[in-house]
């Protein structure tokens, strides 16, 4: 009788928890096991104070703030001793027990945590104006104007209420029904006359012009963009009778490495992560699908140069293309996989620590004009020009990549992670450094092996 396999859901087709150990460090992993609890708690503190959950618990959180402000003095000096009595009963009740031994991570475990934080990241207010080189003289010129009516106001209110309604308006700002009073309030045409005549007096600015906006009239997801900026360091050797080479030692950093010195793919082969879809909950029983899309926003990718007396930047060169192999640089290549393989037997990291510890003491060094920086026989003693006691150099090949997300809202279902496939986001030039390099003798030799082995099944059949 034929096993009928299990249906998963759309958002589990793909095994999230092995793709997030296989491509997070275990660090980032621990941390974010570890501080879920707090990040689910912070998660539930910005729901309520947001008004994304119940309204019970908005409007106890408005009462519990207007305790805190009237009775903390009286709190702190007959009851403090209790206060924490109190806190720590409760806490250890409420805490379930530990067995022997720490549970294990699930995936639901990671999955709540990544949801936390982007409903986190959702919930935070945006700063409604921007900081400019006005604007300190324009907040001087309103705090000292405010500042007689402030003392005047402090003189006949207590600090208490006055901070009971100043925490009343914050936690009401995001209430729906607040945000109903504030858009009646500003479609009168006399209520925004006078806020802006009043800010224009406060300020010393002069109103607006004002212009005609068609934003109204079309309507778009929320897109939220952050730029990345990714570096890979090409490392070369000098070898006698063989110029400079990507054959390392086996105890060095490789050929193309991270600022951390992990071994990386060169710039042609570099692609970027996959589009993913994440699902969370929207507070009224419906969700949001955030989907986060990688693109290249620079066309080719660039060394960065700097030169004595300038700045550091970044000028487009061409990528590096795969050499034919002569004999010397097969020999030692061969020589290479050997030493790196008794190496890895013998289970010795010493020297790859001392020669790599102390990388990052300059971070950006003079380069000559190919963004090359020369240093000793251990990449120490680093300068902008290559000679005599000059047997390694590296320059750094940068590239901005951009992750659009858009924000659509979809019905009720599961939350959690949606992981796409994977887009071929290669640079440009690898399809020319690939087409360059077919007549290689190296590349023909293995064409050639191949298409034999492949003829000479269907031959003996």
């Amino acid at each position: 009788m034929a096993t009928q396999d299990p249906v998963l859901p759309g958002n589990a087709a793909v095994p999230v928890l092995l793709d997030f150990l296989s491509s997070v460090p275990y660090q980032l992993t621990a941390a974010l096991v570890r501080l879920g609890p707090y990040i689910s708690a912070l998660r539930q503190l910005a729901e309520v104070t947001s008004w994304s959950t119940s309204w019970y618990d908005s409007w106890l959180a408005i009462a519990a703030w207007w305790a805190l402000c009237l009775l903390l003095e009286l709190t702190v000096q007959y009851l403090l001793p209790a206060t924490f009595l109190f806190v720590y009963l409760v806490s250890k009740w409420t805490t379930p027990r530990r067995t022997s031994g720490s549970p294990p991570i699930t995936e639901q475990n990671l999955q709540a945590t990544i949801t936390d934080l982007v409903v986190l990241q959702s919930l935070l207010p945006s700063i409604p104006f921007e900081f400019n080189e006005g604007s300190l003289s324009v907040l001087v010129r309103v705090c000292a104007i405010l500042y007689i009516p402030y003392l005047v106001i402090t003189h006949c209110i207590s600090l208490r209420v006055l901070f009971g309604i100043a925490g009343t308006i914050l936690l009401s700002w995001r209430a729906p029904w607040t945000q109903a009073l504030r858009t009646t309030l500003w479609k009168s045409a006399w209520f925004r006359w006078g806020v802006y005549r009043a800010w224009s007096r406060l300020s010393g600015r002069p109103l607006p012009v004002p212009t005609v906006s068609t934003r109204d009239l079309t309507i778009e997801h929320e897109r939220n963009s952050a730029r990345f900026l990714f570096m890979i360091y090409e490392n070369q050797r000098w070898w006698m009778g063989l110029d400079w080479t990507a054959a390392l030692l086996p105890s060095e950093r490789p050929s193309w490495c991270s600022a951390s010195l992990q071994p990386v793919p060169p710039p042609s082969a570099m692609t970027l992560p996959g589009d993913s879809v994440v699902y969370v909950g929207d507070g009224k029983g419906g969700r949001e699908k955030r989907t986060a899309k990688w693109a290249w926003e620079e066309a080719e990718w660039r060394v960065c140069v700097r030169r004595e007396g300038s700045a550091v930047v970044r000028v487009e060169k061409p990528l590096p293309t795969p050499k034919g192999e002569g004999p010397g640089e097969s020999q030692l290549a061969k020589v290479d996989g050997k030493m790196r393989e008794s190496q890895n037997a013998g289970g010795s990291g010493e020297d790859a620590q001392e020669d790599d510890g102390q990388d990052n003491t300059d971070e950006d060094p003079e380069t000559d004009p190919d963004g090359w920086v020369y240093g000793d026989n251990k990449w120490e003693n680093r300068s902008a020009k290559g000679g005599i006691g000059k047997y390694t150099r590296y320059r750094r090949w940068t590239r901005v990549a951009v992750v659009n997300e858009t924000v659509e809202v979809v019905g009720a279902g599961d939350v959690g992670i949606e992981q796409q496939t994977r887009q071929n986001s290669t640079s440009h030039s690898r399809e020319s450094s690939v087409d360059n390099d077919r007549g290689s003798p190296l590349r023909q030799r293995l064409k050639n092996a191949l298409n034999r082995q492949s003829i000479s099944p269907s031959s003996s059949s």
